[in-house]
């Protein structure tokens, strides 16, 4: 059985400790991020990360520390992208039971978290690793009483509402949407077209608790930065989207900062990857569903 509840964070994998505390630099200075965690490697964990809020979305800078390890290895592979979404679930057996029976080898990293969660294989699972962690995040904020995301719709100059959407690269829309609707059990909320990312695309609402929404996308043509991307590394996690009340106030804030932006700002207004160490940040008015 699979029952997701809610997103509990991602990762953004950088190339060292140097450039992790620059991305933790990057996500205070433009999104006003707030740090709750700063973990350091433990057994069976070789990594430096730091877990930080922007509004309900928990981002995690993070680096490997042990370069020799397979783990360590697949972590640095992600360098420069978004690398991993962690779903919360209520316990960890029957889970793992679920992917298996869907022909999935789920991996747990040390005996000591066989309870606690798994990854999936990226080879599996849409070139995207999967957690599914049956806790809740070390001295979750979101968790606090009265804790509340509004200061960053109310008081932050980008004025987001919520988090859109994640969005996920494939070069095969088929063969995602079968993977969310029968390993996933997700339906549909159909199918479009982004003119903006020259795709085409599928979406679905995810998680019994704080849904969330997982947009699946095809390149439609060559030529685009979702293309490149698609060549480059088969698939992945390629972006996130946050709702915002106004493109235009978020078009001038990020370009008051130094940003570069990407596409047509009326209708979207993106960050440069190059801007963003190496992901793709994007601010939209209308949410999907």
């Amino acid at each position: 059985m699979f029952a997701p509840e809610k997103l509990l964070h991602m990762t953004h994998v950088a190339k060292d400790q140097a450039q992790r505390r620059e991305l933790e630099r990057f996500y205070l200075e433009v999104f006003a991020a707030q740090t709750y965690y700063e973990a350091r490697p433990v057994e069976g964990l070789d990594r430096d990360e730091t877990l930080i809020l922007i509004g309900e979305l928990c981002l995690i800078p993070q680096c490997s520390t042990n370069l020799e390890s397979e783990q360590g290895k697949l972590r640095a592979s992600f360098a420069g992208r978004f690398a991993q979404m962690a779903i919360k679930i209520p316990e960890v057996e029957s889970t793992d039971a679920h992917f298996r029976q869907h022909g999935l080898h789920p991996i747990c990293l040390h005996p000591a978290y066989q309870k606690i969660f798994f990854m999936t294989d990226p080879k599996e699972t849409l070139d995207i690793r999967f957690e599914l962690c049956a806790v809740e995040m070390p001295n979750d904020l979101r968790l606090r009483p009265g804790w509340s995301a509004s200061w960053w719709r109310d008081s932050h100059p980008l004025g987001i509402e919520k988090l859109a959407s994640i969005g996920t690269a494939t070069g095969d829309l088929a063969r995602a949407s079968r993977f969310y609707k029968e390993v996933f059990g997700l339906k549909s909320l159909g199918q479009r077209e982004i003119a903006e990312e020259g795709a085409k695309s599928e979406a679905f609402r995810i998680g019994s608790k704080s849904p969330f929404v997982i947009e699946a996308m095809e390149p439609a043509g060559k030529g685009t930065p979702l293309f490149e991307y698609v060549s480059k590394y088969g698939g992945g996690i390629y972006s996130v989207s946050f709702k915002v009340k106004s493109l235009k106030a978020a078009a001038d804030y990020l370009k008051a900062k130094g940003l570069r932006l990407v596409g047509d700002s009326k209708r979207r207004v993106t960050i440069d990857p190059r801007d963003a160490f190496g992901v793709t940040f994007t601010m939209v008015e209308q949410e999907l569903g």
